[in-house]
């Protein structure tokens, strides 16, 4: 994961803290009367070491505030005072732990019994196995997430089809440390991590700095952060907006979440409109941000003139049928249209906001490039739209319409008007309210997926993809 705020300030509370765990060779360095089972040589003489983080934030009057943690357990302690509880209560953990524990060693005991059966033994074994997962679903269930958004979320919250989290989830030091500076109303302004101990399975090397692992991290940050941060420098901001938030703020207090809302938040300092293009609310994917007002100009203006490209993926209801807006350009070897461009005028529909319409006379030119996904690349695609599974599989049993849209120009509703209007390709995206239809529980399947322009103030080439 790229390291959600700047670094800077929390490694030099990181290079204090590692000259600490050198001198002190313990953990709770601040405590007068020591435990054994703190100190670091355990991290060396054992199997691995482990993660150490500092967040530094500010508090309601602008003080600075220090957070530290380590990750998971150390040396099986959960709690050690002065760093960052737990995101679980220890004592609820070691109770569902005893209890299944309990179980499940009861189970072995009767599997090691060298007098059962081999069928006997064989469903035992399924039943422990069984007994281990339902232990664990209830241990993530004991899992209390705080958010900046103002909620407390819990793993089932977050994970699709009730899927077990990865082990270790919520357990790594910038979890741990967000979630409590979100919980008690702090700000973060940096935040660093680094490895101390014995080289692990992964290569992590003693004392050096790692962001957040896109193994665990990824599943749970953009839930505690409100964003999905894939990059950030002191200019700019490029996140993945998930369906359903509003890239601005609309009007009244309902409408006042959105991706805008969530950034200024996290970052008190950003301008007071960082954003430079939207998405509809529906529409998930790649939304670039500018913190300052010269990179807001200059982002602008990449979009006014054209320069950004943009490039989106929807599932259409039907197969295409492109009507006379629609140029085909390409046809596969039985002579269906598979790639092709759409210009077509339309409006907003001023007694229906806010639809669009066809409309020759009134409407402004939407430029759109299409063409239609092989299999292998509709597979990897539909992963961007996080659907639960059997929904997913669901879209290639019904065989719909895999495709990539390539808009040269960005009005309002463009894909969804070029995709369902007769004088397009004549087939609504999945889940649009406005110009298809919706059926409980769907969401609008367009996902902006690639998103290329130039840094506004190195003038570098940036490109992103959002494909997880």
């Amino acid at each position: 994961m790229f390291p959600p705020f700047p670094q800077e300030k929390a490694l030099e509370y990181c290079y204090k803290l590692i000259d600490q765990l050198d001198t002190h060779k313990r953990i709770d360095f601040e405590t007068d009367i020591p435990n054994p089972a703190l100190n670091t040589d355990m991290l060396f003489s054992g199997k691995t070491g482990q993660m150490f983080g500092i967040c530094v934030c500010k508090d309601a009057d602008g003080n600075e505030v220090v957070l530290k943690a380590f990750s998971g357990q150390y040396n099986s302690i959960w709690n050690v005072k002065s760093w960052v509880p737990p995101l679980l209560d220890e004592a609820e953990f070691y109770k569902q732990s005893a209890e299944s524990d309990k179980l499940i060693h009861e189970l072995t005991d009767l599997i090691e019994c060298r007098t059962l059966p081999e069928a006997e033994q064989k469903e035992l074994k399924k039943k422990r196995k069984q007994l281990s997962a339902e232990s664990m679903k209830q241990i993530f269930d004991l899992y209390r997430i705080f958010c900046f958004t103002g909620e407390e979320k819990r793993f089932s919250d977050i994970m699709p089809d009730n899927q077990m989290p990865p082990t270790g989830c919520g357990e790594c030091c910038a979890p741990k440390l967000l979630a409590y500076a979100a919980k008690n109303g702090l700000k973060p302004v940096s935040l660093a991590e680094f490895y101390y101990g014995k080289e692990n399975s992964s290569g992590k090397k003693h004392k050096q700095f790692y962001p957040p692992c896109d193994e665990k991290c990824s599943f749970i940050l953009p839930h505690i952060l409100g964003l999905e941060i894939l990059y950030r420098d002191e200019s700019i901001i490029v996140i993945n907006k998930p369906s359903g938030l509003l890239s601005i703020p609309g009007r009244g207090e309902e409408k006042l979440d959105s991706a805008t809302t969530r950034l200024k938040n996290l970052f008190p300092e950003c301008i007071e409109q960082p954003s430079v293009h939207r998405l509809d609310m529906d529409t998930s994917g790649l939304l670039v941000m500018a913190f300052n007002a010269d990179a807001h100009r200059n982002l602008s203006l990449q979009f006014m003139n054209g320069t950004v490209e943009k490039r989106y993926y929807a599932v259409l209801e039907k197969p295409v049928c492109p009507g006379d807006g629609c140029q085909v350009t390409e046809l596969n070897g039985g002579g269906k249209p598979i790639a092709g461009r759409i210009e077509l005028p339309f409006r907003l529909d001023v007694e229906h906001r806010p639809y669009q319409i066809y409309d020759e006379v009134n409407g402004k030119i939407g430029i759109t490039n299409w063409r239609i996904l092989s299999l292998e690349d509709a597979k990897k695609a539909v992963k961007c739209y996080r659907l639960a599974k059997m929904y997913e599989r669901d879209l290639f049993k019904k065989h719909k319409t895999f495709v990539e849209f390539v808009p040269e120009t960005g009005r309002t509703h463009q894909l969804r008007l070029h995709a369902s209007h007769e004088k397009g390709l004549g087939s609504p995206i999945i889940g649009d309210n406005l110009y298809g239809t919706q059926k409980e529980g769907e969401r609008l399947l367009l996902h902006a997926h690639y998103l290329c322009f130039t840094h506004p103030v190195t003038g570098e080439k940036m490109e992103f993809y959002s494909e997880n």
